[in-house]
């Protein structure tokens, strides 16, 4: 289930832990496809999603450089004076102070004589980064919103910006602060749903159509057309009108609509209610609408998370979303709630009936498994309204969050590389030890545990050599977009083997092989504690990297037969000589590797590196369950002894064990990080 933030770190709808086992069970019916691939299929495959990823990451990279600040391309608009979009509809041109107020917000977000459709976010300073992240995105969009913001900093930094509506919260006024615990049951974190549920209702109250969004969430176009069906797209033709995928109309009953953690976008497009309501709902995107029924609602949502009644289901409950979740199910019944296949709405929710219950197409407001590991937008056509966060491991924290965002050529809060800025980028190709087992496999079986764990190794021995000649010669590394076999969730509950190394509930995607989120290899939050510079590949899209001569492939090749020639290094070199080697190239932005197999042989600071790398080069914990003894569902694929060796905590689990590289010698002898 998708990750949610602290309250420090993050102000977000908290996690329904209770009915997390519900979701994935129902989510995973039906047999796992595994799929089938020659290495021509897969390359082939491989060429086409990373081709389609630089394309969408070149098209948003330019279109948030100009929105960021100093980025390149005129300023974005603010907000309240932006001219309207053809996805929007119009609004008259207005500009307000931020006297600290709600309603003074709201004026700024919504122009106009008569309450609209706002988006409602909720954060405090510890998160600037996600805030100015949020701010650039939604402008972008062009989709009204205003900011809670939690502590007068975050008021100051907004507040100072030409694009960010922004109020003081109740919590911000009393000087609350935050603890930083990512419990739920944590006292500040209660405190924080408290408020963030009073505030919603506030809007509510106020006539406003209300959308409220977690700060973790980036909006790629205006959710306003759809949720309001108005404007071109509902129109005969339009995007959402009569008889279109998602069409608008029948949304129009529900007076509260929420997204959801389930994992197939496709299957969520085909059933609709009669497949979200199987998962657990996502109160970070939660769209409320003016009605009686949607006031009422947010009424008692309210005072169910403030002082729910002695004695009720609600007093155990730890966060907003859990009693959201609670109040619209029938006590004991599963889903318990009436949602027809097909249908966007829900029937009988709340206490029987007492308001009607939206489904937010998971396709149109993607989950993090959905966008960053299945690209189901690709597979499926569609052009989503938002991205969120979900579903991120590490941590799960802003770092984490960020690093996904990054990744994904999503994230507009960093400034544009600086012109004196010198990387090394690390090209991708598949090791000859997985293209080996790839060819041992063949079509019949290549997305397995044998696959990726041998990818795994040599992903991590590979980036030994590039990190130690990236500080070597001072530039930022820049990795590379692996491929993974499997995927990866934060614990072993789930037995992947059965569904071709897919997530239960998440193999009607078919996405494995997949281009690997940085967090199914590495520890982002290892590198940003050691404080080590890196970039992701989406920065290679930027149009100043993209400029003729900015980028140099640098040649490798075996030592015997090595000439001495401009930007090629002889395989088994060491740093010190690869620094005088590519001096020529000093005043090159970007230097590449098309790999670093067997690449160094010794480095200058070996002990201090290799201490660094034994922190840096770790795969994350990979564990899951097997549906019969892993003895011998995974006989197939590993030997009896690897098997023994990842025994996990029963015969009924499996954890992968991935070696760290070997470690450069101190004395100088060769250490090369492939056996030659």
């Amino acid at each position: 289930m998708g990750a949610r933030f602290t309250a420090l770190l993050l102000v977000g709808a908290a996690s329904l832990m209770i009915l997390a086992s519900s979701m994935f069970g129902s989510s995973s019916s039906g047999a796992g496809r595994i799929v089938h691939v020659t290495e021509r299929g897969v390359a082939a495959a491989r060429q086409q999603q990373l081709a389609a990823t630089a394309a969408v990451s070149r098209s948003r990279l330019t279109n948030l450089a100009e929105a960021a600040p100093g980025g390149g391309g005129a300023a974005a608009p603010p907000l309240a004076t932006a001219t309207a979009s053809a996805a929007s509809p119009e609004r008259p041109a207005a500009r307000g102070a931020l006297d600290g107020s709600l309603e003074a917000a709201l004026r700024v977000a919504v122009p106009g004589e008569a309450p609209g459709f706002v988006m409602a976010s909720f954060a405090n300073s510890a998160l600037n980064d996600h805030l100015v992240n949020f701010v650039l995105c939604a402008v972008r969009a062009r989709a009204p919103f205003v900011i809670g913001a939690v502590d007068q900093a975050a008021f100051t930094m907004l507040s100072a910006r030409r694009d960010a509506p922004t109020y003081v919260t109740p919590m911000a006024k009393e000087g609350a602060s935050l603890d930083g615990s990512n419990q739920h049951s944590s006292g500040s974190w209660k405190r924080f749903a408290g408020m963030r549920t009073g505030e919603v209702l506030r809007m509510v109250r106020l006539g406003y159509s209300v959308l409220h969004t977690d700060i973790d969430v980036v909006w790629l176009r205006s959710p306003e057309p759809y949720l309001m069906c108005s404007g071109e797209a509902s129109r005969p033709g339009g995007e959402h009108g009569p008889g279109s995928r998602f069409e608008c109309g029948p949304l129009l009953s529900a007076d509260v609509a929420v997204s959801s953690d389930n994992m197939s976008p496709g299957r969520d497009t085909e059933g609709r209610a009669s497949y979200s309501a199987g998962g657990t709902f996502n109160t970070g995107i939660l769209f409320l609408r003016p009605t009686v029924k949607g006031r009422a609602f947010a009424e008692e949502w309210h005072a169910n998370v403030v002082s729910p009644p002695p004695g009720s289901r609600y007093v155990s409950l730890t966060s907003d979303q859990q009693v959201f979740n609670h109040m619209m199910r029938k006590p004991r019944q599963w889903p318990g709630v009436d949602a027809p296949h097909g249908s966007a709405v829900m029937r009988e929710a709340w206490d029987g009936g007492r308001v009607t219950l939206g489904s937010l197409p998971l396709a149109l407001f993607l989950n993090g498994h959905g966008y960053f590991v299945q690209r189901a937008d690709l597979r499926l056509k569609v052009s989503p309204f938002a991205v969120h966060a979900t579903y991120s491991l590490d941590n799960h924290d802003g770092v984490a969050k960020r690093q996904r965002f990054r990744e994904a050529a999503l994230w507009a809060a960093d400034p544009p590389p600086r012109p004196e800025a010198r990387y090394l980028a690390l090209n991708f190709s598949t090791p000859p030890l997985v293209q080996t087992k790839i060819d041992k496999y063949g079509r019949a079986n290549a997305a397995n545990i044998d696959v990726h764990s041998a990818a795994l190794n040599a992903y991590v021995a590979e980036l030994r050599d590039a990190l130690a000649l990236a500080r070597a010669l001072g530039r930022t590394l820049v990795l590379p977009r692996w491929t993974c076999w499997c995927d990866r969730m934060w614990s072993g509950s789930d037995d992947i083997f059965h569904f071709g190394c897919m997530y239960p509930g998440s193999q009607d995607g078919k996405f494995v092989p997949f281009a690997c989120p940085m967090d199914h290899v590495l520890s982002p939050a290892a590198w940003a504690k050691a404080e080590v510079d890196y970039r992701d590949a989406a920065i290679l899209d930027q149009p100043q990297l993209r400029a003729s001569g900015a980028v140099v492939d640098v040649g490798l090749e075996p030592r015997p037969g090595w000439t001495r020639k401009a930007g090629s290094l002889p395989l088994g070199t060491s740093a010190a000589e690869a620094r005088e080697l590519l001096k020529p190239l000093a005043a090159t932005p970007v230097l590449r590797l098309p790999h670093a197999r067997g690449l160094l042989c010794s480095i200058d600071d070996a002990a201090a590196f290799n201490s660094l790398a034994d922190k840096l080069l770790r795969i994350p914990t990979w564990c899951a369950k097997c549906f019969q003894p892993c003895s011998k569902e995974l006989a197939g694929w590993l030997p009896a002894e690897e098997i023994r060796r990842g025994g996990g905590w029963d015969k009924m689990s499996y954890c992968m064990k991935v070696d760290v590289p070997p470690k450069f010698d101190a004395g100088g002898a060769c250490s090369l990080n492939v056996q030659p």
